[in-house]
């Protein structure tokens, strides 16, 4: 059995409960590890070794686990620093590099042959000696000119449409509702019968637009989904939901919580309310909401914040025991696409709720924004509270949420400064982002391959043209129906995807195209 297929089946992911949490750093690391920028690899490639490329973040308990368990060891960092060019990658600084080796987690290791191209990644922390069996391995079947295991990697060849077919969106939709029809867990709930979370948009979705026959089957699921997540994910003491469990049973909760996914987490609560009503669901959501605007805003920015660290010692006491512990901390960076899903979740969320301070607090985030904007001309990546300053460069998938941010916030405060705010982000994005041979926007430092992830850029800017066609004026190159029909041939992706039956959130992008879709074909026939 050669080494990744034994690594294969004994793939751990370590849950040792430890008393005390620090943020993960990698300066004070034993292994050499050089700092990511975007020409780093392409400038070793004259050292002629292969690359080990870690992902991690500072909420992230596992990457801190992985640091003191297993990079510590002499045996590790020793042949890590001899082998090979080790480079660390903050997954929230430089989420640019994130998607583009298409991770799925944190910590998230890449190995590189030493041409740069991708020899193997993964998932996940491994303790010492099965870590040092695949770094081992990588280094002998590289110098013998092997990959992984003698299999022919056939990556997905796509041909966009040259026009649009309604058919291929009503079989793309088929299989998307089929697709989660047939995975649904009837005995544990969730989705699928590995690691269990919530999936906003791809619930929501679900419950729109399951036909007569299958609405009630999908409300009653999504209904006991939450109850399942309530029991298991969710924290009754200081209110909020962690990111997801291990297991299909939704034991061994990641303890992280992520104010993005808590703000959807609510929004779904309510809807289900309504449909179901739950005395469970309310509480949960009311107090959730209170956790967002109170451990999850700063006061003196006027913000809300991202995320809070997980901590497995932390959450096991008791309301009264939690006070002579030490709360997990709170990571003080604000990131773009954290803060603008989180808000647009939020700005929903009003119409269920009479909290005049959580609708302050909206505004002043959105102010918050708008206030960088108007300062920087070009929107940035994420702010740094300590030093008070706005940090990198946005991507696509900023600009994306912060015009579809601002276009909302225009119609639900009708405010003219947030329409003019939108209308700027959207032609900046055209002006940069707008590949007119391929009628869709891409990020140039991007994989323009990676179909799943343009899809739902490319429908929140579609979703926003729809809504208001100003922001279209002068700009007759950028079509809508051009947008939809590039991305309504991935039929084919979508059953594969659901063929393997695991990493469900690209679902979300899938909900996102279909109800964008569905909307657009509205308008053609209302016109």
């Amino acid at each position: 059995m050669n080494y990744l297929k034994k690594f294969k089946l004994c793939f751990v992911t370590i849950f040792t409960i430890i008393g005390t949490t620090f943020a993960f750093e990698h300066h004070d690391s034993h292994v050499n590890f050089l700092e990511y920028n975007k020409n780093i690899i392409q400038d070793k490639k004259n050292l002629k070794k292969p690359y080990f490329l870690l992902f991690a973040a500072e909420w992230c308990h596992w990457c801190e686990i992985f640091a003191e368990k297993t990079l510590t060891k002499k045996k590790i960092y020793s042949y890590l620093n001899e082998n090979f060019i080790n480079i660390f990658i903050d997954a929230d600084i430089h989420s640019t590099a994130y998607k583009k080796f298409k991770a799925n987690g944190v910590p998230y290791t890449v190995f590189l042959n030493p041409d740069s191209s991708v020899y193997y990644k993964y998932s996940g922390a491994l303790y010492e000696e099965p870590f040092f069996e695949v770094i081992e391995g990588v280094v002998q079947n590289i110098k013998k000119g092997m990959n992984v295991d003698g299999e022919e990697v056939i990556p997905f060849e796509y041909v966009p449409p040259k026009k649009l077919e309604i058919s291929s969106l009503d079989e793309m939709k088929k299989t998307f509702i089929n697709g989660l029809l047939d995975n649904l867990d009837w005995k544990e709930f969730g989705l699928g019968k590995r690691e269990k979370t919530i999936l906003p948009k791809t619930f929501q979705y679900f419950l729109k637009s399951s036909n007569n026959n299958d609405n009630e089957n999908a409300a009653l699921w999504i209904s006991k989904t939450l109850s399942k997540a309530i029991e298991n994910i969710y924290d009754p003491i200081e209110g909020g939901f962690f990111r997801f469990a291990e297991t299909r049973d939704w034991d061994i909760p990641h303890y992280e919580k992520m104010a993005d996914l808590n703000a959807g987490i609510v929004l779904l609560l309510y809807k289900m309310d309504q449909l179901k009503p739950n005395k469970s669901f309310k509480n949960a959501a009311a107090k959730t909401t209170a956790y967002l605007s109170e451990t999850l805003y700063d006061n003196k920015i006027g913000s809300f914040l991202s995320f809070q660290e997980a901590d497995n010692y932390y959450y096991f006491f008791n309301e009264k025991n939690r006070k002579k512990q030490k709360i997990p901390p709170v990571i003080k960076n604000i990131y773009i696409t954290n803060l603008a899903v989180t808000l647009n979740y939020l700005l929903d969320l009003i119409d269920y709720t009479n909290d005049q301070n959580l609708k302050n607090k909206i505004i002043s985030s959105i102010d918050f924004l708008s206030e960088m904007i108007s300062k920087n001309e070009r929107p940035s990546h994420y702010y740094n509270t300590k030093n008070k300053i706005w940090l990198g460069k946005g991507d696509l998938q900023d600009y994306a949420l912060l015009a579809k941010l601002f276009h909302k916030s225009g119609k639900k405060f009708n405010k003219k400064k947030y329409h003019q705010i939108a209308s700027k982000i959207v032609q900046i994005s055209i002006l940069e982002f707008y590949n007119k041979k391929k009628g869709i926007f891409v990020d140039p430092e991007l994989d323009e391959n990676d179909y799943e992830y343009l899809m739902g850029i490319n429908s929140i800017f579609a979703s926003i043209f729809l809504e208001n066609q100003n922001y279209l004026k002068d700009k007759k190159e950028l079509s809508i129906k051009s947008i939809i029909a590039y991305f309504s041939g991935l039929n084919e992706l979508l059953e594969d995807r659901f063929w393997d039956g695991k990493d469900w959130y690209y679902l979300e992008n899938y909900a996102l195209f279909l109800s964008t879709s569905e909307k657009f074909l509205q308008t053609q026939k209302n016109l």
